[in-house]
């Protein structure tokens, strides 16, 4: 079984609006509402790639059991701790014609010290029936921002395999417990690295600096320009196909749902990236964020370029 950990889930509302402009009224006639937060996401993709997966982690309010309700419809194992408030939304505004997005996103509730010791032992329970664990998105507030740290270290004593994928302090601190692999987008990347990456040279030394710091593999998922994974004695880089994207939210959560099927069923490095890819695309073809097509994530496997760089 996949597990992902959803501690900041969110309702995801997104509203079409052509030529946006801030300080206008604007009467929406396009409207999609869907469970969201990258751990959310992660589950629905693993899911509909045929995974059995679990999501834990906080709700609240109206919101959090209509999330809930959505991830079991899909028959995603689900094990939400109720919080006192109201789970957040998080509201995008796509401008088809400016090709612009526009992200509003509340803070949600605070949770608290017992919410956090009910939360630990779900956790527990959970790992007992897992294969791959992921850790990703932000951290709700109160919960202290070494808490992936805490969590990949718990794992550890299952003998499993984190993922994880956030970013600023709760990356930095997660590094701290040397997870299996963390999947960073450039701009991740470059704000933890605390300096320039120019070039494809230097983001690969700078992976090879964290891959030599105890993480096994560093996935950077780099936009149109593919992405590169490398390890202590591989180094990969996946070229995507080019297409038309309607709605790239989400893709990053996407290619972390393939990356963690493709281990849980104990695929090469350079089949996971291939299907981590071609996840990645598909999301770029649907208004909805974090949804993929079985079938076309299927078709894009065939397309996607793997070259292994020189280390």
């Amino acid at each position: 079984m996949l597990t992902t950990v959803a501690l900041n889930p969110a309702l995801d509302k997104i509203y079409f609006v052509d030529e946006f402009e801030a300080g206008k009224m604007y009467r929406v006639r396009e409207k999609i509402e869907s469970a969201g937060g990258k751990g959310v996401n992660v589950a629905r993709v693993a899911k509909t790639l045929g995974e059995d997966t679990a999501a834990i982690g906080f709700k609240g309010g109206a919101a959090g059991n209509w999330i809930e309700a959505q991830l079991k419809k899909l028959g995603v194992r689900t094990r939400f701790v109720e919080v006192k408030g109201e789970t957040r939304t998080n509201n995008n505004i796509i401008d088809r014609k400016r090709k612009t997005e526009t992200e509003i996103l509340e803070i949600g509730p605070t949770i608290s010290g017992v919410d956090m010791g009910r939360f630990l032992q779900i956790y527990k329970e959970t790992l007992e029936y897992s294969k791959v664990v992921v850790l990703s998105g932000g951290l709700p507030h109160g919960i202290p921002v070494d808490y992936y740290k805490t969590l990949i270290e718990v794992a550890r004593l299952y003998n499993l395999p984190v993922i994880l994928d956030a970013s600023g302090e709760a990356l930095s601190e997660g590094l701290k417990a040397k997870p299996y692999m963390i999947k960073p987008n450039l701009r991740e990347l470059k704000n933890l690295a605390k300096r320039d990456l120019s070039n494809t040279a230097d983001v690969l030394e700078f992976c090879r600096e964290i891959v030599s710091s105890g993480v096994e593999v560093v996935t950077v998922s780099m936009g149109e320009e593919g992405a590169i994974m490398v390890s202590e004695n591989m180094c990969l880089r996946a070229k995507a196909p080019v297409v038309t994207a309607v709605n790239s939210i989400g893709s990053g959560d996407a290619m972390v749902a393939g990356m963690a099927v493709g281990l849980v069923r104990k695929k090469s490095f350079e089949e996971c990236l291939k299907l981590a890819m071609a996840c990645g695309v598909s999301n770029t073809q649907f208004v909805e964020i974090g949804v993929v097509d079985k079938d076309k994530v299927d078709e894009q496997l065939e397309s996607i370029e793997i070259e292994v760089l020189d280390l």
